[in-house]
């Protein structure tokens, strides 16, 4: 079985290569199914990140979130610990770590539910997830294990089988432009 590494290292070639045609459409399907599940419908508050370098595009998911009235919650890194804080609008956002728009407002998150919708560089089909390697999610759910959580990445991403660590925590489920993969 190939490495986190190598398998990082693989598909984020892969995501840098795709056809700027190819991505828009994905990122339509899987905001398309994202925004109509029933756990966005329902939630008043969706925490989600900020897409760099053709990772699934969000801006479609939070402007639907704002058009129907739910508080959207960005991540801000700040050392080692990842916080998400209220963002009500795209000029309120600034260039934080890794290059990312980060939330430069001070409201944060304190819900005990929500839909929690994060980034992967690759997944398997158990929904098993390797992200950029900094752990940022893992440890933030750890600490919040009540988000309802939804992956989103492009069907290519979702691999037979990754390599996968026991404190790795996995997405309830993982959403693609083809099909949602989970036991919800």
């Amino acid at each position: 079985m190939e490495t986190k590494k190598d398998i990082r290292t693989r598909i984020l070639k892969l995501r840098k290569d795709r056809d700027l045609q190819e991505w828009e459409t994905a990122t339509a399907q899987i905001a398309e199914r994202v925004t109509s599940h029933p756990w966005f419908q329902k939630t008043s508050d969706v925490c989600i990140y900020m897409d760099i370098r053709k990772e699934v595009g969000t801006w479609q998911i939070i402007r639907e979130a704002w058009r129907l009235g739910k508080r959207v919650w960005l991540p801000r890194t700040e050392g080692q610990r990842m916080e998400f804080f209220l963002t009500e609008s795209k000029d309120r956002l600034t260039v934080g770590a890794y290059g990312i728009q980060e939330p430069s407002g001070d409201i944060m998150y304190h819900g005990d539910s929500g839909l929690m919708i994060m980034p992967g560089v690759a997944f398997d089909e158990e929904r098993h997830r390797i992200g950029f390697g900094g752990g940022y999610y893992d440890r933030y759910l750890e600490r919040h294990p009540e988000h309802f959580t939804m992956a989103i990445a492009f069907e290519d991403q979702v691999l037979p089988e990754i390599p996968a660590d026991e404190h790795d925590i996995r997405p309830m489920l993982l959403v693609t432009q083809d099909r949602i993969r989970g036991p919800y």
